[in-house]
């Protein structure tokens, strides 16, 4: 708990200049959801994956980032199953992995663990994984209640 994860997520959403492929398994951080905004405001293609079940929790930031003109593709696992990936690729260049879901409960609740890389063919397999992810079939998110927006733009 309050390990500093965040802001190296952060950090790196900041420095980006041309890509980043994002599967986030839950993605509440508003923090982390204003860089990724930031970062597709000044030109930086975003594309993101995410789990059906979770897209519809109460805080999720799916709203926010497609008002932001982020493309988000939503998917779930085999049959009962969930799309459970937690990674990142920024700029081709470097992959983020590891426990650790972009929620503000992981920064400051959790025991978690993340990993940073800039191994090439680390980097290159997260990449093809993630075009897999992408070309899996689109679930219908389940919505549940949502609390008025949190934000004010």
């Amino acid at each position: 708990p309050d390990g500093g994860i965040r802001d190296q997520i952060i950090k790196r959403i900041n420095i980006t200049k041309s890509s980043i492929e994002l599967a986030m398994y839950s993605l509440t951080s508003g923090d982390i959801a204003e860089a990724l905004a930031n970062a597709s405001r000044r030109g930086v293609q975003v594309r993101i994956v995410r789990d059906t079940s979770q897209s519809g929790e109460k805080n999720d930031e799916n709203d926010f980032l497609r008002q932001a003109r982020i493309e988000i593709h939503v998917i779930a696992g085999r049959g009962r199953g969930i799309m459970h990936d937690k990674f990142a690729v920024f700029d081709g260049k470097e992959a983020f992995t590891g426990s650790y879901n972009w929620t503000n409960n992981a920064e400051h609740n959790n025991w978690e663990n993340a990993l940073f890389t800039d191994e090439a063919t680390v980097v290159q397999a997260y990449e093809k994984e993630f075009e897999v992810l992408w070309k899996a079939p689109e679930k219908q998110v389940r919505a549940k209640a949502r609390p008025k927006s949190r934000r004010t733009h």
